[in-house]
């Protein structure tokens, strides 16, 4: 065995195959040399698009405002159990939809915030990542103002929402009765 093991240790130049003693006398085989392989410089794999990790800024990092996130997070889910639950039990309320109006977009906003922090990092996408940010602000904004003018103006969002559920069926309805009057 220990000739086929020289033998091989001989023919590692042609064959690509070395075979060397360690410090223990242990022979080990490699199927390369090691120096073969070393990297003299980072290989570049998507060009400039990509920044460089050491020319973007990183934020501070904070232990605190993570845990403070996910606390919120589960606060507005928590809190928008029972206000869902009163709009099914008791119908509309002023006061239960302007809360609705409130924690249903902000329970929204922390949802896609989260996406765009895990799909949007802000030091490989810094100029999208702003864009999103400030469009998710706005859009939150939006259905807020826009919860607010149903809450104030109209019948309130339980109500809203119950019409826009039934309307599918009171089409239904109305095209049946219209049709069957339209026989007589």
């Amino acid at each position: 065995m220990s000739t086929l093991l020289t033998q091989l240790s001989r023919r590692s130049a042609l064959g690509g195959i070395l075979v060397r003693r360690n410090a223990v006398g242990a022979m080990t085989f490699h199927s390369a040399a090691a120096s073969r392989f070393r990297a003299t410089q980072t290989p570049r794999l998507f060009g400039d698009e990509v920044p460089n990790p050491q020319t973007v800024p990183q934020p501070a990092a904070s232990r605190i405002k993570g845990s403070y996130h996910w606390m919120n997070e589960r606060a507005v889910s928590i809190i928008s159990v029972p206000l869902l639950a009163t709009a099914f039990i008791y119908g509309g309320h002023p006061i239960n939809d302007m809360l609705m109006g409130i924690v249903l977009p902000v329970h929204a906003y922390m949802g896609f915030q989260q996406v765009l922090l895990d799909y949007f990092d802000a030091r490989r996408w810094p100029v999208i990542s702003r864009v999103l940010k400030y469009a998710l602000v706005a859009v939150t904004g939006l259905s807020m103002f826009g919860a607010w003018r149903i809450n104030t103006t109209d019948v309130g969002l339980t109500e809203y929402f119950a019409k826009l559920w039934n309307a599918n069926k009171t089409k239904k309805s109305s095209s049946t009765s219209t049709s069957t009057s339209s026989s007589d």
